[in-house]
């Protein structure tokens, strides 16, 4: 349809928008639900629930072509299935903006726009400019105080200062246990006392705002807590099973367990109130795979409710106002984490800062107009350590040239070394071999989430993508001419691996009967169940007789296990690793195994001999970037392995009246 012509007779407005980039012929019912969504909120009859701002229709049109274009990946070898063409696409976004008018997208100033974006007019002040990374600021009920993790002195610490004086004081010298994915320090109640950290690493402890040795606080397994509003409650989650979440009053006492996850490997992360007190808002999904979701719940207990349809990683809710939660999360390409902001009462979430930081975490003060983040410029590049007869140190280690400015995620595949990395927002596939990097998957045919899984002669890799609601795997030739969707019974979890024959891929995921480890034929065709029950990561030995994976997730870390191709299981040494990455990879010939062990910002390399079942500890690193995970070179001297740092700043957000 031109602009200007009218919509076809005896057809909705919603269903002319999708008569433009699709095929008259097939059913409406048949049609994307995405853009379903978008035509019905570009077209609602009540203002307050329309797109407030042009940007925001641009913007929800770009992911609905990304997430079509990658349902339309070539989907068998040497054959492509059709796409919408671009041009269709910003058809039909001109044609909405044309049927429904104007004036729906211009939002009133002072009225919903101040809903839909409270940062709008807000004061952005530094707090820090400092070397390495800042993360997980808290600020003082009365907004005066901020307290934040930093690696300026070396080791990661916990900062204190006050807003605007410029200096900054080291709470805890070098103590910290180790940084966990959730809040790890914040302030109590009546904004006299810091609390920090929680289980698993050690017991939560509280100290004086203006000095003093900190004491142990609340239960051996309490990961971190929050007052209500008006100091008399506080709530806070545990490391047990499910991540119970309990309500006390001020002091800990009487605490009532209000919910815990039913489901095995469920999480529930950064309880926050609402101001009211009558509400807890909450992080919940699936720690392994960063599938998370804002909930709420009544503060006295009852039947949670789903706020937002993220499903990806997703931090830090903070309440400003009745109906108003900011947070961070990922974006549907896995690009962020961004600022977004959610509008509980329309139950809409929109990205509210916009630029090339990202934001990694935000707090509020108790009257919600001061708020601090944690910005970040991140970067990721891979090194390489010798695995020596010594423990290895940082002397030892030495970064990987590659023409990319961002890599991450390695794999070695005959004479090539497969890795991660992005040109824009997104991540894709790269080949380096002769000194050449080649691009083989761009990040705008489906952006990448899990390091790619490579055949041993390196002519074929297998890459995770997202597709009509599922995770599937994709193999694609070493040069990216061919590709080919292996199956949709499997909805992926985590990394792959192939078998040494290259007849296999091994990989963690869900069938219809649920969780479990599965072999897919590398060709095509029917998965067979290996196991039933929770696995990640799965590693198939060079012999082809082992695979190693990573059970249930408790507190941050999972044990390796291993079993054999009839089901059996290995016994191995009791080893925990961290879930944030792929920490486990065989020596050439399998006679070894080597694995991270340690926090996820304070990782190191150990080898477990699989005759003696010993383990000894190969490198000690005290790099403070985070180290996801890594491969084993072809000649078993070296470990690649990535290195991620945030190059973060904590900046203080004053809201405008």
């Amino acid at each position: 349809m031109l602009v200007g012509q009218r919509p076809f007779r005896g057809k909705s407005q919603v269903e002319t928008m999708h008569a433009i980039i699709h095929d008259p012929a097939q059913p409406l019912a048949e049609q994307p639900p995405e853009l379903e969504e978008i035509l019905a909120k570009a077209l609602a009859k009540d203002p307050k629930d329309r797109y407030q701002h042009a940007g925001d229709l641009a913007l929800d049109l770009r992911r609905f072509q990304r997430a079509w274009e990658t349902k339309s990946l070539p989907s068998q070898r040497g054959g492509t299935a059709a796409a919408p063409k671009r041009s269709r696409v910003w058809a039909a976004a001109a044609a909405v903006l044309v049927a429904a008018g104007a004036a729906w997208w211009v939002s009133p100033r002072g009225t919903s726009s101040s809903i839909d974006n409270p940062l709008e007019n807000a004061k952005f002040t530094r707090l820090t400019n400092f070397e390495g990374a800042e993360a997980d600021a808290a600020l003082s009920p009365d907004g005066k105080f901020a307290a934040f993790l930093s690696d300026r002195d070396g080791p990661l610490d916990i900062l204190l200062t006050q807003v605007g004086s410029g200096r900054f004081v080291n709470l805890t010298q070098g103590k910290l246990k180790g940084r966990k994915r959730v809040r790890n320090v914040g302030f109590s109640g009546d904004g006299s006392e810091i609390w920090l950290e929680g289980a698993p690493v050690s017991r939560m402890r509280i100290m004086p705002l203006m000095g003093g040795p900190p004491r142990p606080f609340l239960g051996e397994h309490v990961v971190q807590v929050t007052w209500s509003p008006d100091g008399a409650r506080m709530a806070y989650h545990t490391d047990d099973p499910g991540d119970p979440i309990f309500v006390a009053n001020r002091t800990g006492a009487d605490p009532k367990q209000i919910f815990v996850d039913p489901s095995p490997g469920g999480h529930n992360h950064f309880p926050a109130w609402s101001p009211d007190g009558q509400w807890i808002y909450f992080t919940h999904g699936i720690h392994a795979t960063n599938e998370f979701d804002i909930w709420r719940i009544a503060a006295g207990g009852g039947a949670p409710k789903q706020l937002t349809r993220h499903n990806n990683y997703v931090a830090y809710p903070t309440p400003i106002d009745h109906r108003t939660v900011l947070y961070v999360a990922c974006d549907q390409d896995s690009s962020g984490p961004w600022l977004w902001a959610l509008d509980v009462e329309r139950g809409v979430s929109r990205r509210v800062a916009y630029g090339a930081e990202q934001y990694l975490s935000v707090a509020a003060s108790g009257d919600r107009r001061r708020l601090v983040a944690t910005v970040a410029n991140p970067t990721a590049n891979l090194w390489t350590v010798p695995i020596l007869d010594r423990i290895a140190g940082e002397r030892d280690e030495k970064p990987l040239g590659l023409p990319t400015v961002r890599s991450l995620a390695p794999r070695f595949g005959g004479t090539s070394l497969f890795y991660l990395s992005s040109l824009g927002t997104a991540d894709g596939l790269w080949r380096f071999q002769d000194g050449q990097a080649l691009e083989i998957w761009k990040a705008t045919q489906g952006a990448l989430f899990e390091p790619p899984a490579t055949a041993a002669d390196g002519r074929r890799v297998a890459v995770v993508l997202r597709g009509q609601g599922k995770l599937r795997l994709q193999v694609v030739s070493s040069d990216g001419s061919e590709s080919q969707l292996l199956t949709d019974a499997v909805d992926v979890r985590g990394a792959a691996s192939w078998s040494p024959d290259g007849k296999w891929i091994v990989t963690a995921g869900y069938d219809a009967k649920g969780p479990g480890l599965f072999k897919i034929p590398a060709g095509g065709g029917a998965p067979v169940s290996l196991m039933a029950g929770t696995a990640m990561n799965p590693v198939w030995s060079p012999d082809g007789t082992l695979i190693v994976y990573t059970g249930a997730t408790v507190g941050g870390a999972a044990p390796l296990l291993a079993m054999r191709l009839d089901g059996t299981s290995v016994e191995l040494p009791a080893i925990r690793i961290r879930v944030e990455g792929e920490r486990h990879r065989f020596l050439p010939g399998g006679r070894g195994l080597v694995y991270m062990q340690g926090d996820f910002f304070s990782q190191d390399f150990w080898l477990l001999d699989l005759n003696s079942k010993t383990t000894r500890q190969l490198t000690r690193l005290n790099n403070s970037a985070a180290m996801r995970t890594f491969d084993i070179t072809p000649d078993g001297k070296q470990i690649v392995f990535d290195r991620l740092r945030e190059n973060s700043d904590i900046v203080l957000i004053e809201l405008s009246k």
